[in-house]
């Protein structure tokens, strides 16, 4: 009997490594075959667009060569997003970016803000992330289980403000750029944010960053503006977001949609998420912001 009970563990067992290795194999497979689909939608959607096919493939070569050269926390998948998004953005107003890294991100940025001939504030420590309480080290994914835990360590990734420059200099437009270092709690104050953003791009990993970049950026972001997320997969970011406290107090309005919420837009982009600041928007206007149209 106990021969029979441990036979039928193991086939259990093999059958749940079987399973996941397949749905492993799939999730690796979309990823990789998701980014081509979109840089071919990314590039047709310049026809008959302001920014047109060829200018459009020039970007994704610059910045494939940024994903090949620099560290970078965001996917190629992310990229094309965020480009797709500022070229259809309407509003006047700068670019903001919160949480920097090596300059990756910050270099894409600054490409398509050149073409915009719009302005981009980079706010990061350039010390990674900071000494936080243990209420905020630790975080669950929503993709990835229950037992899934994120432990975020005080300066993970820390570049330098020099390397993030130098970066940007060699595979972006620095002149476009203008660099704000410090904590965000300190430095996201009305002396250093523009009066008016079209689009900001976060990604703090840290529950109380976040708060403390949505806090500042909301009300400060234009009429169908932009706050985009690289944090939507973390429960704790989330529960930040939509505070009720936060809408009903402070911002005394009706929180609107996060696209992507705990999901992300993607397979091959499961952390970015994104909210459009409004109340009359139309279904032109954001479906124009997304890249399979």
């Amino acid at each position: 009997m106990k021969s029979v009970i441990k036979g039928f563990i193991l086939a259990v067992a093999k059958r749940n490594r079987l399973i996941r290795s397949t749905a492993q194999f799939i999730t690796e497979s979309t990823m990789r075959d998701y980014y081509p689909y979109l840089k071919e939608r990314f590039i047709k959607n310049g026809e008959g667009h302001h920014c047109d096919a060829d200018q459009r493939r020039k970007l994704v070569e610059q910045f494939e060569r940024i994903d090949r050269e620099i560290p970078i926390g965001s996917s190629p998948t992310d990229g094309l997003f965020l480009a797709e998004m500022l070229l259809n953005l309407e509003p006047d107003g700068d670019l903001l970016e919160c949480g920097c890294f090596a300059g990756g991100s910050s270099a894409k940025l600054s490409l398509v803000a050149r073409l915009l001939g719009r302005r981009l504030l980079i706010f990061d420590s350039f010390q990674g992330l900071p000494e936080v309480e243990e209420q905020y080290l630790r975080d669950k994914h929503c993709r990835r289980g229950e037992d899934w835990v994120t432990n975020w360590d005080s300066g993970r990734f820390d570049a330098g403000k020099e390397v993030v420059r130098r970066n940007i200099e060699t595979h972006g437009d620095i002149s476009v750029c203008t660099l704000v270092e410090g904590w965000f709690n300190e430095t996201l104050t009305p002396e250093n944010l523009p009066e008016k953003i079209a689009f900001a791009f976060t990604d703090v990993d840290l529950s109380n960053s976040a708060r403390d970049c949505f806090v500042a950026i909301w009300p400060r972001l234009a009429e169908q503006g932009l706050f985009v997320t690289h944090d939507t997969a973390y429960i704790k970011v989330l529960q930040e977001f939509y505070n009720s406290r936060l809408w009903q107090e402070d911002f005394q309005s009706v929180p609107p949609i996060l696209f992507g919420a705990g999901f992300g837009l993607c397979n091959a982009s499961p952390h970015v998420g994104y909210m459009v600041k409004g109340q009359n928007l139309t279904p032109e206007y954001l479906k124009n912001l997304t890249i399979d149209k």
